[in-house]
């Protein structure tokens, strides 16, 4: 046979994975994006509210950064995402897809907030907030205990046991705020309002000082706890390999089980910061849904608790940004939420084009075959 020309097709979009990925190249990626994704919620508000562009901005910078009580705020809301998310990084970074943060901080809270209603009226506020530390503490590691352990000796679906852990906490938390709801209201309300019995002390007048600090302690450990500790290197062999882990000596279950023991302390810790330094009652929405949106900031951070923080803070920047823009340019705060969801959508978005490369293939090309070729190879 003779031989022949022929048209070979490529595929229009080719994706790769890339190799030779530089630290500038990805840090001016993600600047772009980060201020790409701020322009396109400018854009999304002028569509909703027209003429808010530049207004816009100014009530983002309003809502976070105006005054000292405001940068608190919003450094409270970044840093307890940030706990959360540095709570869930042991588990992830050993391949244990921990879902349950949620009700893990929320069962937390509960702790405390049993303690700070019950028991902490009749003693010194020092011990109460000892004792709630360590109830709450206890509460969460429970409930980290529980999916931990089944995965370890019955290989359940880790992911599933704990996302539907949640769901229960909030059954029980929801069930304990109508039990001891307060007279003339729906939820228990503020405990110890009177008294203070149970609240962390304000610094200057302010509040969330004590909080900030201890999530700054927690996270740096956290981080060397991963990066320099034993248990660290055990983590990371895991997520290399199982078997491999199981060949040099350390045991896989009591590793899983001890990770999430401490995944639930640190939540715990969070569920106590909210109740004795923040919120002073527990609901089932007192979490926030933050122990969903720290599964995202754990892996924009790429499980470092360090470069979590940029993250966190823009999250907390964007959200309430946008809910105080929401409401003074008259337009749902349901619109905030969407602006803060694009805005993490396009983060998440250059994630991608910092890892892969796209080509389009626009040409096809001639090319002239043997018979071998025509035949198969053959």
């Amino acid at each position: 046979m003779a031989h022949e020309n022929t048209i070979v097709r490529k595929p229009f979009v080719h994706i790769s994975r890339r190799s030779d990925v530089t630290k500038k190249t990805t840090v001016i990626v993600k600047i772009v994006s980060i201020l790409g994704a701020l322009i396109l919620c400018g854009l999304i508000s002028t569509i909703v509210a027209p003429g808010s562009f530049l207004d816009f901005y100014v009530y983002l910078y309003e809502g976070t950064m105006y005054s000292t009580n405001t940068i608190l705020a919003t450094l409270w809301n970044a840093g307890l995402l940030l706990l959360i998310a540095a709570a869930i990084t042991p588990a992830f970074k050993m391949k244990f897809w921990n879902i349950g943060a949620e009700g893990q901080v929320l069962m937390g809270a509960l702790g405390a907030a049993i303690i700070m209603k019950f028991v902490a009226p009749s003693m010194p506020n020092i011990v109460a907030l000892l004792l709630m530390f360590v109830v709450a503490a206890l509460f969460s590691m429970v409930w980290s205990f529980i999916p931990a352990f089944f995965k370890a000796m019955f290989y359940t679906n880790e992911t599933l046991f704990s996302l539907m852990m949640n769901y229960v906490a909030i059954g029980i938390v929801a069930s304990f705020s109508l039990r001891y709801k307060a007279p003339t209201g729906t939820a228990i309300g503020i405990i110890n309002r009177e008294t203070r019995i149970g609240w962390l002390p304000e610094i200057g007048g302010y509040k969330y000082i004590i909080n900030i600090i201890i999530i700054i302690i927690l996270v740096v450990i956290i981080w060397g706890y991963l990066k320099f500790s034993k248990h660290g290197y055990e983590i990371s062999v895991i997520n290399g390999s199982e078997r491999t882990a199981e060949y040099v000596g350390i045991n896989v279950k009591v590793v899983t089980i001890r990770t999430m023991l401490v995944c639930g302390l640190v939540c715990g810790i969070a569920g106590f910061l909210i109740v004795s330094g923040a919120s002073h009652t527990v609901s089932d929405s007192i979490v926030g849904g933050r122990g969903f949106t720290a599964v995202m900031i754990s892996w924009l951070g790429h499980f470092n608790p360090l470069e979590m923080m940029l993250y966190a803070v823009l999250n907390s920047f964007i959200s309430t940004g946008s809910s105080h823009a929401a409401g003074n340019l008259g337009y749902s705060g349901e619109v905030g939420k969407v602006l803060s969801g694009l805005f993490f959508l396009a983060i998440l978005t250059s994630e991608f084009f910092i890892n892969f490369q796209v080509k389009f293939n626009v040409f096809t090309k001639k090319k002239k075959l043997e018979d071998a070729d025509l035949q198969g190879g053959k």
